[in-house]
């Protein structure tokens, strides 16, 4: 065996060894480490070479880490030692590679996501005049690195981007528009952090796939001058941005800090390129309860669920309580054509006229009902099999029609006819592996979407909250549309000013609406006489505390001649009952069997979270722990793999041991 540190050889403590532990990333997120490495220092002048005198008092200590290889026959890992304790005598290290070696180094810990430059379109792209509407949407990435869709800010109700159609009704943007806010493509985000940073991004395998096409969704509003699209993201680490990146698409990011890169792939085809493990020569085994409940930090174990936020519709989207309660009642329909048909048989309630017969007279009789009749279908729960989604009937307008006056009371009680459409439920629904299993939330979730009026369809809808103070905001763009901020508000770490943080709001060029009753002769307070009665208020260290998105495509660009808008999901219905289909979509509840390559997306398997089984066994190399093992005729999932090294010629001992679950 062989220790290569720092491209120099070292040398073992006699007659010691060491523990090589190989974990599956899916149950902890780490890789391969080792326990304590005893090295000698007093009497070993080549690691004296290697490791200094770090134990003087007058030697500048922080984390002290060096390249290391492991070499071993045909064994070979490469990654880095750190020193965990040493003194005049020895050095104890440990050895990390892969993934530990990742989460181990905290460069991107303290760097946040908020405030890097990012990066911003230049004042003549933001100019409406720079591009027509339509073509400003009909184009995708890597064409095109953001977009300026039409959006609202439910805070003011002010659309951005806003935009009216001419004599032919294509879309144009409105004659009072002065500037536009874009939405930036993840690709461009992710390939801006990695030139900030001085890293060498390889994203192929998304640039291959659907999340191509996923755009960011924060934006904040024209006249705040915000030109750089960190300002608009939440205030997380790079580390937590990437952790929330690999829940979302079901990957990994393997960041190389030492080479500056970052490469992504995909789990499920990771798992399809490892290969299966049998076990013949095990030595011996036992089991251990875990526990009475079905618990494990396994990644095919865990519920999956997205974080509620801003979306006022979301208790609808993501219901699957309901659902669970109440699927065997519902209409079920073959197709979502059928279902559609009958849709537009309900789409008005609350009054019904009736032709009577009554004798010689015939006449018409009016009866009046609080939305649906009681008893009728169109309360229910519906299902439509060939979109695997569930529907209800939501009303979304009335119109007075009748009122009676009650003498009794003295009121006038009035009739309304109210309008539906059928929209789905529970698309964003949690995934559910078992009730009692741990629950993992997304803090990155599908944008919200919203109607706006007659004839516009839906829209982006963002909870933006106030600008947060009278901050002058002046930026200089140059020709790659890098913005850099001259405001008042600084990032704090040099990563380009202007970024990440919100002050208190004096009130002065704010948003909050004035609720003093002037008008019964309330005193009139100026602005900061009231921010100051209103006492310190909480401060938010981003204008969103997640990060919204959805699919961007060409052809959304005429969605029934409604608002172009991203899609989240594979159907949404229009007032007029037509829907708007997509091949992507943001669900986790219900997944696709296999991408477009032929390959299983499921990358997991179900696992017996009770017990987990201990086998030692012989083999000439360590297996990957990722691989699915085959273990005296049953099939189990491995957790880690312990493999002992000794020092001298004898290496690495052929028996192993490993920790594993077996599947269900």
């Amino acid at each position: 065996m062989e220790i290569i540190i720092n491209g120099k050889k070292a040398y073992l403590k006699k007659n010691t060894s060491f523990e090589y532990i190989s974990e599956n990333p899916l149950f902890t997120g780490s890789d391969s480490y080792t326990l304590t490495i005893t090295f000698p220092l007093k009497d070993c002048p080549q690691n004296i070479a290697i490791f200094g005198h770090l134990y003087r008092q007058d030697v500048v200590k922080n984390k002290v880490v060096f390249d290391c290889d492991i070499r071993d026959k045909d064994f070979f890992k490469s990654g880095s030692i750190v020193i965990t304790q040493i003194s005049e005598v020895e050095v104890k290290t440990q050895f990390l590679e892969g993934r530990s070696e990742q989460n181990f180094d905290d460069t991107f810990d303290d760097v946040y996501l908020n405030q890097l430059n990012l990066g911003y379109p230049s004042a003549e792209q933001r100019n409406p005049s720079y591009m027509t509407a339509e073509r400003a949407w009909d184009v995708g990435y890597p064409s095109r690195k953001w977009v300026p869709l039409p959006w609202v800010n439910n805070t003011s109700g002010n659309i951005q981007n806003e935009v009216e159609k001419d004599a032919n009704g294509q879309f144009k943007w409105a004659s009072g528009l002065k500037t536009l806010t874009f939405q930036p493509y993840l690709l461009h985000i992710l390939n801006k952090i990695c030139q900030v940073m001085g890293y060498k991004g390889y994203f192929e395998e998304i640039e291959k796939s659907q999340w191509k096409y996923l755009v960011i969704c924060n934006t904040l509003p024209a006249a705040w001058s915000a030109w750089n699209f960190a300002i608009a993201l939440p205030h997380w680490s790079l580390t937590e941005f990437f952790e929330e990146l690999e829940k979302l698409m079901k990957g990994e990011f393997s960041i190389n800090h030492k080479a500056k890169t970052i490469t992504f792939e995909f789990s499920h085809k990771m798992a399809h390129k490892t290969k299966d493990v049998y076990i013949e020569k095990v030595v011996n085994k036992y089991t251990v309860e875990v526990s009475r409940e079905n618990k494990s930090d396994y990644v095919g174990a865990t519920n999956l669920a997205y974080v509620e936020n801003d979306d006022r519709m979301w208790a609808y989207k993501s219901c699957q309580w309901y659902i669970d309660e109440h699927k065997d009642e519902a209409h079920e329909y073959a197709t979502l054509q059928q279902l559609l048909a009958y849709a537009r048989t309900q789409k008005e309630c609350g009054v019904e006229t009736r032709t009577s017969s009554n004798g010689r007279l015939n006449g018409t009789t009016t009866s009046y009902t609080r939305g649906y009749p009681r008893g009728s279908e169109a309360h229910g729960l519906f299902y439509a099999r060939d979109v695997d989604t569930y529907f209800i009937f939501w009303c979304y307008k009335s119109e007075l029609v009748d009122s009676t006056h009650l003498y009794s009371q003295d009121m006038d009680y009035h009739w309304y006819k109210y309008t539906n459409r059928l929209m789905p439920v529970n698309q964003f629904g949690r995934k559910v592996i078992d009730k009692d299993a741990e629950d993992v939330e997304m803090n990155i979730v599908p944008v919200w979407l919203d109607y706006t009026g007659e004839g516009m369809g839906t829209c982006i809808f963002l909870e933006c909250g106030e600008m947060g103070s009278a901050v002058s905001w002046t930026t200089e763009t140059d020709e790659d549309g890098n913005t850099t901020s001259n405001g008042s508000t600084t990032s704090g770490n040099g990563f380009g000013r202007g970024g990440g943080s919100r002050s208190g709001s004096t009130g002065i060029g704010s948003y909050e609406v004035d609720e003093t009753d002037y008008n019964s002769g309330a005193l009139a307070q100026t602005t900061t006489g009231k921010a100051i009665a209103k006492g310190e208020q909480e401060k938010s260290d981003a204008y969103f505390d997640k990060l919204y998105v959805g699919f961007w495509l060409d052809r959304n660009t005429n969605v029934h001649g409604g608002l172009p808008h991203p899609m989240v999901d594979k159907v949404e219905i229009n007032d007029d009952f037509s829907y708007n289909s997509c091949s992507y979509t943001l669900r986790i509840n219900k997944e696709q069997e296999k991408d477009k390559d032929g390959i299983p997306l499921k990358y997991t398997y179900d696992i017996d979270n009770k017990k987990k089984y201990t086998f030692s066994f012989l083999s000439d190399k360590i297996p990957d722990p990722r691989a699915l093992f085959y273990i005296e005729g049953s099939k189990y999932v491995c957790e880690k793999i312990t493999a002992t090294f000794h020092e001298g010629k004898q290496g690495r001992s052929q028996l192993l041991k490993g920790v594993f679950y077996k599947l269900i």
